[in-house]
């Protein structure tokens, strides 16, 4: 079963290539994308893909807050779940957003495709955060210089999105801009209430 749901590595990295060619400017790397039905479903398993190096990253906060990190199997267990389904809601939570964008701004037809290519950024930034992230705790860096490293990663991966969105909606600024900071918006307040949750 989970072969029908996970994309294969052959797709997940003509979708990531077809991410690029977007961030290149370059519209023909829609093609790359699967929008069709079987595609738009699939692309949500990119989660499973992503899942690792999210793990990873939510593993940051036991640096930051030494008092969140589990001292028992029980409460390692219970830490991955927690932000496992937050990480799930935060997949999914987009979808539903872009489905009332779409309605809002007359561009149904366009649904399918953003919210591939919505998915599959979702792998990318995963990976894009991963980085700095495992960096940190391979080097010694400072706190200021870790708080501008995260920052620029943060600022970095924003505007990726915005201009491969852009592309997809053939230019529409405003509307770009408008789904961007939805998606941020989102995002943070997704990050809070796991934060929250974890930190409980």
């Amino acid at each position: 079963m989970a072969g029908g749901i996970v994309p294969s590595r052959q797709e997940a990295g003509r979708s990531l290539a077809g991410l690029f060619y977007l961030i290149l400017g370059r519209k023909d790397g829609l093609r790359l994308l699967d929008a069709s039905p079987d595609g738009f479903w699939r692309s949500f398993g990119a989660f499973f893909w992503a899942w690792p190096a999210q793990c990873f990253l939510w593993t940051g906060m036991w640096r930051a807050l030494p008092e969140t990190r589990p001292e028992s199997a029980g409460e390692m267990v219970r830490f991955f779940f927690v932000s496992t389904s937050f990480d799930i809601a935060a997949w999914v939570l987009p979808a539903v957003l872009l489905l009332a964008a779409c309605q809002v701004f007359g561009l149904p037809g366009r649904f399918s495709q953003l919210v591939v290519v919505n998915n599959w950024f979702g792998l990318m930034a995963a990976y894009i955060g991963f980085f700095p992230a495992a960096l940190r705790y391979l080097s010694p860096v400072s706190e200021t210089a870790n708080a501008f490293i995260s920052l620029t990663v943060y600022v970095a991966v924003i505007w990726l999105y915005f201009r491969v969105i852009r592309i997809c909606l053939s230019g529409d600024l405003m509307i770009s801009i408008f789904i961007t900071l939805m998606m941020v918006v989102a995002g943070l307040t997704i990050s809070e209430l796991a934060f929250n949750a974890l930190g409980g």
